[in-house]
Protein backbone atom coordinates (compact mmCIF):
# COMPACT_ATOMS: atom_id res chain seq x y z
CA UNK A 1 0.00 0.00 0.00
CA UNK A 2 1.04 3.70 -0.93
CA UNK A 3 0.83 5.93 1.64
CA UNK A 4 -0.45 9.61 0.96
CA UNK A 5 1.73 12.87 0.81
CA UNK A 6 -0.03 13.60 4.46
CA UNK A 7 0.38 9.86 5.68
CA UNK A 8 4.52 9.81 4.85
CA UNK A 9 4.52 13.46 6.33
CA UNK A 10 3.13 11.86 9.78
CA UNK A 11 5.29 9.21 9.59
CA UNK A 12 8.48 10.42 9.21
CA UNK A 13 7.49 13.23 11.75
CA UNK A 14 6.41 10.09 14.30
CA UNK A 15 9.85 8.87 13.50
CA UNK A 16 11.73 11.89 14.22
CA UNK A 17 10.22 12.55 17.49
CA UNK A 18 10.83 8.65 18.54
CA UNK A 19 14.38 8.90 16.75
CA UNK A 20 13.68 5.80 14.76
CA UNK A 21 16.07 6.13 11.98
CA UNK A 22 15.38 3.20 10.23
CA UNK A 23 11.62 3.85 9.90
CA UNK A 24 12.69 7.49 9.75
CA UNK A 25 14.37 6.83 6.34
CA UNK A 26 11.97 4.19 5.20
CA UNK A 27 10.00 7.49 4.11
CA UNK A 28 12.76 8.91 2.17
CA UNK A 29 13.52 7.83 -1.16
CA UNK A 30 17.54 6.32 -1.71
CA UNK A 31 18.19 9.53 -4.02
CA UNK A 32 16.91 12.03 -1.46
CA UNK A 33 17.95 15.62 -1.71
CA UNK A 34 17.84 18.16 1.08
CA UNK A 35 18.57 21.71 0.56
CA UNK A 36 17.74 25.38 2.06
CA UNK A 37 15.01 27.22 0.44
CA UNK A 38 15.93 30.37 0.08
CA UNK A 39 19.28 29.88 -1.26
CA UNK A 40 19.18 26.65 -2.76
CA UNK A 41 22.40 25.30 -1.21
CA UNK A 42 22.12 21.17 -1.19
CA UNK A 43 22.74 20.32 2.23
CA UNK A 44 23.14 16.66 1.24
CA UNK A 45 22.06 14.15 -1.54
CA UNK A 46 21.09 10.35 -1.73
CA UNK A 47 20.50 7.85 1.46
CA UNK A 48 23.94 7.65 2.84
CA UNK A 49 24.38 11.12 3.55
CA UNK A 50 20.94 11.18 5.04
CA UNK A 51 21.12 8.43 7.18
CA UNK A 52 24.51 10.36 8.99
CA UNK A 53 23.12 13.48 9.26
CA UNK A 54 19.80 12.27 10.80
CA UNK A 55 22.07 9.33 13.19
CA UNK A 56 23.95 12.72 14.39
CA UNK A 57 20.86 14.45 15.11
CA UNK A 58 19.21 11.39 16.82
CA UNK A 59 21.74 11.34 19.39
CA UNK A 60 20.37 14.63 20.72
CA UNK A 61 17.97 12.96 23.63
CA UNK A 62 16.24 16.23 24.06
CA UNK A 63 15.49 16.33 20.18
CA UNK A 64 11.53 16.83 19.67
CA UNK A 65 9.55 18.49 16.87
CA UNK A 66 6.29 19.89 17.58
CA UNK A 67 4.00 20.10 14.43
CA UNK A 68 2.32 23.74 14.07
CA UNK A 69 0.68 23.72 11.09
CA UNK A 70 0.50 21.79 7.45
CA UNK A 71 -0.55 22.13 4.49
CA UNK A 72 -1.19 19.46 1.73
CA UNK A 73 -1.62 20.21 -1.97
CA UNK A 74 -1.23 16.95 -4.28
CA UNK A 75 2.20 15.51 -3.30
CA UNK A 76 3.73 18.26 -1.69
CA UNK A 77 3.24 18.95 1.86
CA UNK A 78 4.28 21.42 4.05
CA UNK A 79 4.84 21.40 7.66
CA UNK A 80 5.42 24.57 10.12
CA UNK A 81 7.82 23.19 13.34
CA UNK A 82 9.40 24.03 16.36
CA UNK A 83 12.05 21.97 17.14
CA UNK A 84 14.14 21.98 20.46
CA UNK A 85 16.58 19.81 21.79
CA UNK A 86 19.60 20.69 19.58
CA UNK A 87 21.10 24.03 21.52
CA UNK A 88 19.88 26.87 22.77
CA UNK A 89 16.39 27.91 22.08
CA UNK A 90 13.81 26.98 19.53
CA UNK A 91 14.23 26.26 15.92
CA UNK A 92 11.65 27.55 13.63
CA UNK A 93 11.53 25.83 10.59
CA UNK A 94 9.86 25.76 7.58
CA UNK A 95 9.47 22.24 5.74
CA UNK A 96 8.47 21.78 2.09
CA UNK A 97 8.41 17.49 1.17
CA UNK A 98 7.85 16.67 -2.34
CA UNK A 99 6.71 13.06 -2.80
CA UNK A 100 7.46 11.01 -5.97
CA UNK A 101 6.35 6.90 -6.59
CA UNK A 102 5.38 7.24 -2.80
CA UNK A 103 8.25 8.48 -0.98
CA UNK A 104 9.69 11.34 -0.03
CA UNK A 105 12.15 12.30 -2.08
CA UNK A 106 13.29 16.20 -1.48
CA UNK A 107 13.13 18.42 1.04
CA UNK A 108 13.66 21.90 1.45
CA UNK A 109 14.16 24.18 4.88
CA UNK A 110 14.17 27.57 5.95
CA UNK A 111 14.70 27.82 10.12
CA UNK A 112 15.31 30.55 12.59
CA UNK A 113 16.99 29.80 15.87
CA UNK A 114 14.52 31.78 18.33
CA UNK A 115 16.44 32.13 21.83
Amino acid sequence: MTLSAVQLAEKQLAAYNSHDLDLFCSCFSDDVEVELLIDGEVLFRGMAAFRKAYADRFSHPNLHAKLLNRIAVGRVVIDEEEVIGLGDGVLHVLAIYEVVHGLINKIRFERVTNK
